[in-house]
């Protein structure tokens, strides 16, 4: 085994000791569905197919879709959530490789586990929180060329395997961090290689994009918007890598005064991040942390959002901005790689300002050991809502073995036609889900095409579906009247509703499935 190999060894035991710490419970047998992550037993090829699949969900789905086939998707969903905090925990202890191994070790723990994990592990956005774990990873590669083109081609090739598979949102976050890490390396060569990879690893989804159409509800800028978890404002909840738009997956304990201790260590961090530059460490993160944070703040104030919204209008793949909190990732990487610089400082106090921190055994600081060793338990500490299964809302849960029943009597009749889903809205909030939302399951347990509401809701502001289709439909099935002849001629031939049935709206339509909780109508004709 190679000394590098050897020496990621902790930061990846560290990892893995998190992730089954923020699991907990939900490492049983089952699924954990909340908000936007949906995994299902066996998901339909069709419906995750670039092309058939929206854009966002490209390839995600698809790797899913294959692992699913070899793995139980349960098994696969787990595997997939460790590996967020293993790769991003070791990749930045990576990262740290001039420090001792406490301070590369909580740096690790600080960017795997702070308000930005938290709070789209919660929401469910396990693709982008993927890439996430990459950014150390690709940073790392980028500012160490050594050895011929073709191998630092290979291995920047490997590091980008998260992000691609994450998709858009994922490489996203990681071109603000690659690009301007290629512009400081000074080497042409190895930019025009960094770029034309970047660009590759985007055909997944950028292709799919270009025959997809794309809407953007204009009301989405001000809904996505990031918003205040902290006291201190919108601007101080980014900083502390808090401040997404959804204020129901702020994790327990997370908010309030208590927030002062971590924002506390937010600028710790900063200012050992700051002092670090002085020695040219990781060249462009400074870049990439700033620019996060300003695109982040965007949709804090007015001209922001009025701005926002005229570009989404000129260009409709810029909604990505609107869901701005996301590009706070490199500022978590930048304060992560301060927070070990700090740490490093406080083991070996007269090392500070050389270049290369270390801490021999024999010169250890047992006061400075000590606090290295509380600075790696702070994150955990200062952010227990993460722990537990997010503080019991992540769950194990089993699909009805009704519903699975009639995804396949769906999928196996002979009768052509679309799949609508009511009711409709875009979250449920099943009783065999212990009552947390999910955005609608049955759009990845069937194969047919399925028309449904997938715009989201915020508090009282409900999105226009994304779908042209639903959108087509969207009046109808909000209004009173009949829904039959409606949804006949727009080819929809089974109805799936998995709440109280709207069955004097569907005169004429036949119940296949009548069970608790579901009813499948056939439309004839």
């Amino acid at each position: 085994m190679g000394a590098s190999v050897r020496r990621n060894i902790p930061g990846l035991v560290a990892g893995l000791c998190l992730g089954l710490l923020a699991l907990g419970p939900g490492l049983r047998r089952g699924f954990l569905l909340s908000y936007d992550m949906v995994f299902v037993p066996r998901e339909p090829f069709a419906a995750a197919m670039p092309g058939l699949a929206p854009p966002r969900a490209v390839p995600s789905d698809l790797v899913i879709a294959v692992a699913s086939r070899v793995v139980p998707g349960d098994i696969v969903q787990k595997l997939v959530l460790l590996a967020i905090f293993v790769l991003g925990c070791a990749g930045v202890a990576a990262l740290l490789d001039r420090e001792p191994l406490l301070a590369r070790l909580a740096g690790g723990v600080f960017y795997a586990w702070n308000p930005y994990v938290a709070e789209r592990l919660i929401i469910g956005q396990w693709a982008l929180l993927l890439g996430y774990a990459g950014l150390p990873w690709v940073l790392k590669v980028v500012i160490s060329p050594n050895g011929p083109p073709w191998r630092w081609t290979g291995r920047l090739c490997l590091s980008l395997v998260p992000a691609v598979i994450g998709g858009f949102a994922a490489m996203t976050i990681t071109a603000l961090v690659l690009v301007p890490a290629v512009l400081f390396i000074r080497s042409a060569r190895r930019a025009a290689i960094a770029l034309t990879v970047l660009a590759a690893g985007c055909l997944p989804w950028l292709i799919p994009s270009l025959w997809h159409t794309v809407y953007v509800d204009p009301r989405g800028v001000a809904a996505f918007a990031a918003r205040a978890d902290t006291p201190f404002g919108s601007a101080g909840s980014l900083l502390s890598l808090g401040g997404a738009w959804n204020g129901q997956t702020v994790p327990a304990g997370y908010g309030g005064a208590w927030s002062a201790l971590w924002l506390a260590v937010v600028i710790v961090a900063l200012i050992g991040y700051l002092l670090s530059v002085r020695q040219g460490r990781w060249p462009g993160l400074g870049v990439a942390a700033l620019a996060g944070l300003l695109i982040a703040c965007i949709g804090v104030t007015a001209p922001g959002r009025d701005l926002l919204r005229g570009v989404t209008d000129a260009w409709p793949g810029a909604a990505v901005l609107r869901d701005a909190q996301q590009f706070v990732a490199p500022l978590a990487l930048a304060e992560a790689a301060g927070f070990g610089v700090v740490v490093a400082w406080a083991m070996n106090p007269g090392s500070f300002g050389t270049g290369r921190i270390r801490a021999r055994p024999a010169g250890l600081d047992r006061t400075g050991v000590a606090l290295a060793v509380l600075a790696l338990l702070t994150p955990v500490l200062l952010l227990p809502g993460l722990a537990w299964g997010a503080a019991g809302r992540l769950r194990p849960a089993w699909y009805p073995a009704g519903w699975l029943a009639a995804a396949r009597m769906i999928d196996a009749s002979p009768a052509r036609g679309a799949v609508l889903l009511l009711p409709w809205e875009t979250y449920r909030r099943p009783a065999w889900n212990h009552g947390e939302a999910v955005f609608d399951p049955w759009s990845k347990l069937l194969s047919r095409p399925v028309i449904w509401n997938d715009g989201t809701r915020v508090g009282d502001v409900g999105l226009a579906p994304d779908d042209p289709r639903a959108r087509r439909l969207d009046r109808v099935i909000r209004g009173g009247g009949p829904l039959t002849a409606a949804l006949a001629a727009a080819g929809v031939r089974f109805v799936v509703d998995d709440a109280d049935g709207p069955r004097p709206r569907l005169a004429g339509a036949v119940v296949v499935v009548d069970q608790p909780g579901l009813t499948v109508y056939r439309l004839e004709g």
